[in-house]
C-alpha cells in the first residue's frame, strides 16, 4: 500500500527512543528548571502536546494545552541536545546549554515542506459520495469478513514509554477466537461482562494509576475469547513509580476492531459526527485499486470552548468531546469487494487538550492512535495486524513535574482456521476486563518455550533499542525469569519518624507518626503517597509467588455464586418491583412489572451499564412518586459515606435535572415535592431534613427540622400503613421522634416523646395506634402502646413487658398478631403472638445455630409471615409461614454452597469462662472428623467484633466454606461489646467496660488452646473496623497466641481519632468509648488503643487493609500503627499494609469484590500456616 504522511503518527515516539544510557537516573545536586512555549513559526500560534527529549537520556517532557513546558535538567547534560518535535513540524534540536539560556522564552518551530515526490496514479472516473460508500461497505460486512466462528492465532506485544524510553515489555503466544462480523449495533447484553471472573491475571490491583480506556469503545462480544498459550513480561523501569497496565490484554485491542464494533467514524452516526472526503490509490502490495475515505470529526475547538464552564469543571465540554470522538484517519476500502483493508486514525492536534476531561487530574489522555489491517483468506477478510498507541502525561502533583508516556498493544496474525472451530474451556480464556492485565498475568518464564517460538517467528525478537533502553541493569530474559518470583531481600519501608506533641491533663503526648494523617487531599500528599505505594510495593512482592493461589481461590468462591437470580418481587402501589443478576453481573439491574400486566418486565435501572470504567461504584433505588412515574436512585463513586441523590423520569427513562449531593434519606409527599436527610460536609452526620421541589435549586430548599447537638443524628421514613412520616432524631443512647401526616404534607410534625438521657424508642402504626419499642426501665426494651390521639407520656400502655436475658430486636405489627424478633442466649427466633387470645409460640426450625428475620410484610389483614432464614449449611431462605396453622412454604432459595464430598459438617456451642467469671459463647463449625481429632492440625480461625451492640451471627457463604474445607475450625466469639447476651452484654463492653472485650476474646483463644483445638501460636484471627481494634488489643496483650491476625480498615488509634471532633463519627461516639479531653477516659482509652500499647516485642504475621477513601476509619490509623510497629517490634515475622486507593470502608462495590478480597486474604492465610508447620516439623528433628 502506498505510504502516507499520517502514518508517520504511528513511529514518532519510537523515534525519541534511542536512548543509550546505562542508567536512566537523572539524579544530580546541580540541576536548572527551564520554563518555556513551543510556538509556530507560520502562524505563532502555541503547540499543544509537543514533545522534548534530550538525546540519550530518559528525561523529557510534554507541553501543556498551551505550548508551555517546565523541564528540570541536571548540569551534567549540558554537553547533550534536546529535540522538540511535533507532527507536521521540523524537528527543532538545539544544545542543551543553548537552551537553558533561553529559559523562559519561546522556541519557534518550522512547518515541514510539503513533498512532492510522492505521485498518486489515479483512475479517471467519478467517486461514489461518502455517505454512499459507507452505506455499501457495513451492509456488505457480513459478506466480507468471517460469517463463521475463526481461530486467529498469532503474536500479541505491550510495552510501555515513560519520556520516550521503554519502561515495560510484555508478549504472549495466543489464539483469538473470533465471533462472526455483523453489521448489526450490538446491545450491553451482547458484550463480555466487565467483571468476567474467568482466567484472570491474579491482579488485584490497588494503583490509584489508570489508562482511563473508557474515551473509547473497548469491549468485545461475549463469544469472543482469547488464550493465552504462554507470555512474559519485564520489570517495571518507571522512574516516577508509575503503576498502570495495559488493560483486558488482546481481547483489549481486539476491541478497537472498529469493522466488527462499529464506533466513531464506522458508527451509526459517523456522517452526524465526521465529514469525510472520498480518493483513490492503488495498492502497492495487492495491485488493487483502493477507495480512500479521509475523515475528520466535525467538533471544532470553537465548539468545545463554547460549553467550557467558567468553574473550570468543564464536564460539559468533555461529555460532549467524548460524546463525539475526536478523531481524524482515513479508511482504506477495496473498490471490488466494498471492504475495509485498513483504516487509522489519531486525534486532531488542535483538539488534545480536550480528549480527556480529566483536565485537573494527575493522568490526561492527550491522543489516541488505532492502525488496523486486514487481508483476504479465500473469499473472507480477518484481521492481519492490530496497533493501538495511547498517548498521556502524568503531573506530579508536589513537583509540578511533566512526565509522558505511550502504551502500545499489537498483535500479529501467524495463521487462520476456519474448519472445526471450537471455543476455549471458560477458565482458559483471558477475559477482556479492566483489572485483567496481561503484565501481571503470573506464568513462570520459559525460556526453552521462548526459544522455540522466536525461531519459528522471528516477529517475537525483541528489537534492539527495547533492549538498550531496559538492559541497564538485568538482561530482559534474567528480568522474565526474575517477574514472578518473590524478592526476599526487598527491605521493609521504615516511616520517617517525625515527632509532634501535645500537652493532655498535665502531659506531654507525643506522635511519631502524626504526620501520615491528610484528612483533605491524600492523593495530593507526597510523603504520604510515597510511604504507602511502598508498602503496597513490599506487599505485592511478597503476594508475587500466591498470585496463582489467589487466582484459584477466587475462581472457587465466585463458582458458588448463582450466575443468574432474581430477588423475590415486592408488591407496592400496583407494581412488582424485583432485581436481577446475570452471568457474570456484579451488579443487579432493577425491573418492575404492573401487577395487572405481570408479563412485561420494564427496567429502571441496570447498575452495570452506570458503574463502568469507575473504579468504585454502587447504586440502589429508593422511594417511587406516588403517581409511580419518578424513582430515587442513590449513587456513590467514592467509596465515602457521601451519596448523591438523583430522579429518573421512569416515562422517559431520563434522569432529571434534581441532582442532591449529602443525602442520606428521602420520602415523597406528593409526585413533585420530597423530604431528604442531608448530611454534614466533613463529617457526614445527618443533620438536617429539607424539602426540595423538582425543578428548583437545591441550595434554596426549605430546612423543616435541623440537629444542631452533634451527637445526634436524623432519619425519615414513612410508616408501613403510609398513614405517617416518622422524623427521628438519635444518638446512641437517647432518641425522639416527631410525626406527621402523610396526606397533610404542608403540616408540623408532632413530638410523640422529647428526648431524655438514656432513652431509646422507636414507632409503628396501626390503625389508632402507635406501637412503641421502648428501653425505658427496660434495658432489653419492651412493646408499649399510646393512642394517636394524643401520645403523651401518661397514655402509654405496656403491651409485652421486658425480660431478663431476652432483647427484642424488631416488631412487626398486623391486624391478628404481633411478631417479635428476638434474640436469648446468642440465638435469634421469631415470636408470634395472637392479639386476641395473647397466645404465643416460636417459629421451628430443624438446626440448633441459625440466623432468621423478618422479610417484606406491608399487609396488616393477613395470617401469612414472611421471612427469612440461614445458617452454616443452609443458604438464605425464604418462608411464608402462617400464623394460625404453623406451617411454613419455600418461597425461595439460594443455591448452596459446595460442600466437601466426603464428610459432614458440624456446628456447636462451647461456654468459655471469662476473667470475671462470664460465661461467653464460642460457636464452632467444623467438619465432623475434625471435632472428633482435635488434635491433629490445630488450625482453627477466630472472629468477632465486640462493639456497638453489634452481635455475631452464624456465617456462611463460600469463604467461610472454604476454610472449614481446608481444615480449619471456624470460631465466633460472641464476646461483651455485642448484644449476644443481651443489652447488659453491650454495656458491660463499652466505655469503662472496653478491655472485658478483649479479655472476652483471649479467653476463648485460651480455651481453644487448652481444649486442643489450636496449639498456642497457630490461631489465624480476623477482624475488622472496631473489630479490628480488637485484633490490635489482644495481639498487644497476647500475641503469642496468634500466627496470623488479619486487621481490616481497622479502628487502631483510638485517642487521636477521639480527640479529633472533626472527623466523621467521633462525637457521636463518644458514648461507645468515652471523651478523652476528660482527665478519667482519656487514661482508660489510652491503657487499652493499639496504636498506643504498641510494645517491643515478639508478634506474630500481622495483615494490614485499609482503603484511601476509607470515611469511617480513617486510613492513617493502620498505617501510622505498621509504621510504629517496624520500629518497635522485635521479631522478624510478616508485616503487611495494603491500601486501596480506590475504596472506602466497605472494601470494593460489587457483589464479586468481597471474594477478591477473601482470596487475597486467604492466600496469604494459607501461605503462612504452610510457613508455621514448616518451621514446627523443622524444630521437630533433632
Amino acid at each position: 500500500m502506498i505510504s502516507k504522511p499520517l502514518l508517520l503518527l504511528l513511529f514518532i515516539i519510537a523515534t525519541l527512543s534511542n536512548a543509550q544510557n546505562t542508567n536512566p537516573s537523572t539524579s544530580s545536586t546541580a540541576q536548572e528548571t527551564i520554563n518555556g512555549t513551543v510556538i509556530a513559526k507560520d502562524d505563532n500560534t502555541p503547540l499543544p502536546y509537543a514533545y522534548l527529549k534530550i538525546d540519550k537520556v530518559g528525561l523529557g517532557t510534554v507541553t501543556d494545552g498551551n505550548g508551555k513546558f517546565q523541564i528540570t535538567i541536571p548540569k551534567k547534560y549540558d554537553t547533550y541536545t534536546i529535540t522538540i518535535s511535533y507532527l507536521g513540524f521540523e524537528d527543532l534540536k538545539i544544545n542543551i546549554t543553548d537552551f537553558k539560556a533561553k529559559n523562559g522564552n519561546a522556541f519557534y518551530m518550522t512547518p515541514e515542506a510539503v513533498s512532492l515526490d510522492e505521485v498518486f496514479v489515479e483512475k479517471q472516473k467519478k467517486l461514489p459520495s461518502a455517505k454512499s460508500l459507507l452505506r455499501k461497505v457495513i451492509k456488505n460486512i457480513p459478506d466480507n469478513y468471517t460469517s463463521t466462528p475463526a481461530l486467529l492465532t498469532g503474536y500479541y506485544r505491550e510495552t510501555m514509554k515513560e519520556n520516550g524510553v521503554y519502561i515495560k515489555y510484555t508478549d504472549a503466544a495466543c489464539q483469538y477466537y473470533e465471533a462472526p462480523y455483523s453489521k448489526k449495533k450490538y446491545k450491553w447484553r451482547d458484550y463480555q461482562s466487565p467483571y468476567d471472573f474467568s482466567m484472570s491475571s491474579g491482579t488485584f490491583n490497588f494503583s490509584d494509576n489508570s489508562l482511563h480506556r473508557i474515551h473509547f469503545h473497548h469491549q468485545t462480544l461475549k463469544d469472543e475469547q482469547v488464550n493465552i498459550i504462554n507470555s512474559r513480561s519485564s520489570s517495571n523501569l518507571s522512574q516516577r513509580d508509575f503503576k498502570a497496565n495495559i488493560e483486558g490484554g488482546p481481547l483489549g485491542l481486539f476491541a478497537r476492531n472498529r469493522v466488527k464494533y462499529q464506533q466513531s467514524f464506522l458508527g451509526k452516526k459517523a456522517t452526524r459526527d465526521f465529514t469525510y472526503a472520498v480518493s483513490e490509490e492503488l495498492d502497492s502490495e495487492t495491485g488493487n485499486w483502493l477507495y480512500v475515505l479521509d475523515f475528520h470529526t466535525k467538533t471544532t475547538k470553537a465548539d468545545l470552548d463554547a460549553v467550557a464552564s467558567p468553574k473550570g469543571r468543564n464536564r460539559k465540554q468533555w461529555v460532549k468531546a467524548n460524546k463525539r470522538k475526536l478523531l481524524k484517519g482515513k479508511i482504506y476500502i477495496d473498490q471490488k469487494d466494498l471492504a475495509v483493508v485498513r483504516y487509522e486514525c489519531v486525534i486532531p492536534n488542535q483538539l488534545k487538550e480536550y480528549f480527556c476531561g480529566y483536565k485537573f487530574n494527575q493522568v490526561k489522555h492527550f491522543d489516541y492512535k488505532l492502525d488496523v489491517r486486514f487481508k483476504k483468506k479465500g473469499n473472507q477478510y480477518y484481521v492481519d495486524n492490530m496497533r493501538h498507541e495511547d498517548e498521556f502525561i502524568y503531573k506530579d502533583s508536589i513537583s509540578l513535574a511533566t512526565t509522558y508516556y505511550s502504551a502500545i498493544s499489537e498483535f500479529k496474525t501467524t495463521a487462520i482456521s476456519t474448519q472445526n472451530v471450537k471455543k476455549f474451556a471458560r477458565d482458559d480464556n483471558f477475559a477482556n476486563t479492566s483489572s485483567n492485565q496481561l503484565y501481571e498475568f503470573p506464568l513462570d518464564y520459559d525460556a526453552d518455550f521462548w526459544q522455540n517460538y522466536t525461531s519459528k517467528n522471528p516477529l517475537a525478537t525483541i528489537d534492539t533499542t527495547i533492549r538498550k533502553d531496559m538492559e541497564f541493569e538485568k538482561t530482559l530474559e534474567k528480568q522474565f525469569k526474575d517477574k514472578h518470583i518473590r524478592n526476599d531481600s526487598m527491605p521493609a519501608p521504615i516511616a520517617e519518624i517525625k515527632p509532634s506533641s501535645f500537652k493532655i491533663h498535665g502531659e506531654t503526648y507525643t506522635d511519631n507518626y502524626a504526620w501520615l494523617k491528610d484528612t483533605k487531599a491524600p492523593k495530593n500528599n507526597k510523603p504520604v503517597m510515597d510511604y504507602l505505594r511502598q508498602e503496597n510495593e513490599y506487599t505485592d512482592n511478597y503476594n508475587i509467588p500466591l498470585k496463582k493461589a489467589q487466582r484459584n481461590i477466587y475462581k472457587l468462591l465466585v463458582s458458588h455464586v448463582e450466575k443468574n437470580t432474581s430477588s423475590l418481587p415486592v408488591k407496592k402501589n400496583g407494581y412488582f418491583y424485583y432485581t436481577t443478576y446475570s452471568e457474570d453481573d456484579e451488579y443487579p439491574i432493577y425491573y418492575r412489572k404492573a401487577v395487572a400486566n405481570d408479563t412485561i418486565p420494564e427496567e429502571l435501572l441496570n447498575v452495570n451499564e452506570r458503574a463502568k470504567e469507575k473504579a468504585y461504584y454502587t447504586a440502589s433505588l429508593g422511594a417511587v412518586s406516588p403517581n409511580n412515574q419518578r424513582i430515587a436512585v442513590y449513587e456513590n463513586t467514592t467509596g465515602t459515606d457521601e451519596y448523591t441523590l438523583k430522579i429518573k423520569d421512569l416515562t422517559n427513562r431520563t434522569f432529571l435535572t434534581d441532582s442532591i449531593i449529602g443525602v442520606s434519606g428521602m420520602t415523597w409527599l406528593d409526585n413533585n415535592t420530597f423530604l431528604y436527610v442531608n448530611i454534614e460536609k466533613g463529617t457526614y452526620r445527618a443533620s438536617k431534613v429539607m424539602r426540595h421541589i423538582l425543578g428548583t435549586n437545591a441550595k434554596t430548599d426549605a430546612v423543616i427540622y435541623e440537629e444542631k447537638d452533634p451527637m445526634f443524628g436524623v432519619s425519615i421514613q414513612k410508616s408501613k400503613s403510609k398513614d405517617y412520616i416518622f422524623l427521628r432524631s438519635g444518638s446512641s443512647t437517647s432518641s425522639e421522634v416527631w410525626f406527621l401526616k402523610a396526606d397533610n404534607p404542608t403540616g408540623d410534625f408532632k413530638i410523640i416523646q422529647p428526648r431524655e438521657k438514656n432513652h431509646l424508642y422507636g414507632v409503628a402504626h396501626h390503625k389508632d395506634q402507635f406501637y412503641i419499642v421502648t428501653n425505658k426501665n427496660a434495658l432489653n426494651y419492651k412493646i408499649a402502646t399510646v393512642p394517636v390521639a394524643d401520645v403523651s407520656k401518661g397514655k402509654w400502655t405496656d403491651l409485652i413487658p421486658h425480660q431478663n436475658g431476652v432483647l427484642i430486636q424488631d416488631l412487626q405489627v398486623f391486624d391478628n398478631y404481633l411478631v417479635i424478633n428476638e434474640k436469648e442466649n446468642a440465638q435469634a427466633r421469631l415470636k408470634i403472638i395472637n392479639q386476641t387470645t395473647q397466645k404465643s409460640h416460636f417459629i421451628k426450625l430443624k438446626e440448633d445455630f441459625y440466623n432468621i428475620s423478618m422479610g417484606y410484610n406491608p399487609e396488616f389483614a393477613t395470617d401469612s409471615l414472611q421471612f427469612s432464614y440461614s445458617s452454616f449449611e443452609t443458604p438464605t431462605t425464604t418462608f411464608n409461614y402462617h400464623m394460625d396453622t404453623k406451617k411454613k412454604r419455600l418461597v425461595k432459595q439460594h443455591s448452596k454452597p459446595i460442600e466437601h464430598p466426603f464428610y459432614k459438617y458440624v456446628v456447636e456451642r462451647k461456654w468459655v469462662t471469662a476473667k470475671d467469671g462470664k460465661l461467653i459463647p464460642l460457636t464452632l463449625i467444623s467438619h465432623k472428623w475434625r471435632a472428633k481429632r482435635k488434635g491433629n492440625n490445630h488450625k482453627v480461625y477466630l472472629t468477632s467484633y465486640g462493639s456497638y451492640g453489634s452481635g455475631q451471627g452464624i456465617p456462611g457463604g463460600p469463604t467461610v466454606h472454604h476454610l472449614v474445607n481446608s481444615g480449619y475450625v471456624y470460631a465466633i466469639a460472641h464476646i461483651r461489646g455485642g448484644d449476644d447476651m443481651g443489652k447488659e452484654w453491650y454495656e458491660d463492653g463499652k466505655l469503662f467496660n472496653k478491655k472485658n472485650t478483649f479479655s472476652d476474646f483471649i479467653a476463648c483463644a485460651d480455651y481453644l488452646v487448652a481444649e486442643n483445638y489450636a496449639k498456642e501460636g497457630s490461631i489465624v484471627a480476623s477482624g475488622g473496623s472496631a473489630g479490628g481494634l480488637l485484633m490490635g488489643a489482644v495481639v498487644n496483650e497476647r500475641p503469642e497466641l496468634f500466627n496470623t491476625v488479619i486487621l481490616d480498615v481497622p479502628f487502631v488509634d483510638v485517642i487521636n481519632t477521639m480527640l479529633d471532633e472533626n472527623l466523621p463519627l467521633t462525637v457521636g461516639e463518644f458514648e461507645e468509648w468515652g471523651n478523652p479531653k476528660n482527665k478519667k477516659q482519656y487514661q482508660y482509652i489510652k491503657s487499652y488503643s493499639p496504636y498506643d500499647n504498641v510494645k517491643a516485642q515478639d508478634y506474630p504475621n500481622l495483615l494490614f487493609f485499609t482503603g484511601l477513601n476509607d470515611t469511617r476509619v480513617g486510613y492513617w490509623e493502620p498505617a501510622k500503627m505498621v509504621a510504629k510497629l517496624r520500629a518497635t517490634k522485635t521479631d522478624d515475622n510478616l508485616l503487611l499494609l495494603k491500601t486501596d486507593f480506590s475504596n472506602g470502608h466497605s472494601g470494593g462495590s460489587g457483589r464479586f469484590a468481597g471474594f477478591r478480597d477473601s482470596a487475597y486474604h486467604l492466600a496469604l492465610i494459607f501461605e503462612l500456616e504452610r510457613l508455621r508447620k514448616a518451621k514446627e516439623l523443622k524444630m521437630s528433628k533433632p
